[in-house]
């Protein structure tokens, strides 16, 4: 339960238009989806927890790495020009939380954030392709923003200030509610949510 300050509109998607660009702020790795996956993969490693991932470090110690948060960034875009029209985190359901509004839209996404490599990891260790990974863990998008075009310098430069890695990822088309990744082949529809 919440509320909305005075002064203020919630923000819920519903004026979502073609146009529109997507933004995506850089997860620092699992945050708060996927833990029993994690659980299961490190269960079934000889080493478990101490497994080494490419980098040296261990499965247990990249699980471990802090949830990066969005509330300053949340702030201070809300106390900015910018008129943000959807807020979400990227958490369980990983890039179908692009499309939790429920508008008739289309979401294209051009610019692929970094997967941090703990999710590359669980990602090959449970066999997911695509598809799967990236509607299933965050890929390295922990928070999606929506803006008008005229809006996205605003909106980066307010990332940026609050220490947060932005990208702008892609638009809102005319279409169907679906969400698609051309680079993977991915296309997920409204009833995949």
């Amino acid at each position: 339960i919440g509320r909305v300050p005075a002064g203020r509109q919630p923000v819920f998607g519903e004026n979502i238009t073609a146009g529109d660009q997507i933004i995506l702020l850089a997860s620092s790795g699992l945050h708060a989806n996927g833990a029993s996956l994690a659980r299961r993969v490190a269960s079934q490693l000889p080493e478990g927890l101490l497994t080494e991932l490419p980098s040296g470090r261990t499965l247990g110690d990249a699980l471990l790495d802090p949830t990066l948060l969005y509330a300053a960034f949340v702030r201070e875009l809300l106390a900015s020009p910018v008129v943000p029209k959807f807020l979400n985190g990227i958490t369980g359901h990983g890039f179908l939380k692009i499309m939790r509004a429920g508008v008739p839209a289309r979401y294209e996404i051009t610019s692929l954030p970094r997967v941090p490599e703990v999710l590359r990891y669980l990602a090959d260790a449970l066999h997911m392709g695509p598809s799967e990974a990236y509607s299933t863990l965050n890929m390295g998008a922990g928070y999606v923003v929506i803006v008008a075009p005229q809006d996205v310098d605003d909106t980066m430069e307010v990332a940026r200030a609050t220490g947060h890695l932005a990208l702008v990822a892609g638009e809102v088309v005319d279409g169907p509610r679906s969400l698609v990744i051309p680079s993977l082949d991915v296309e997920y529809r409204d009833d995949d949510f």
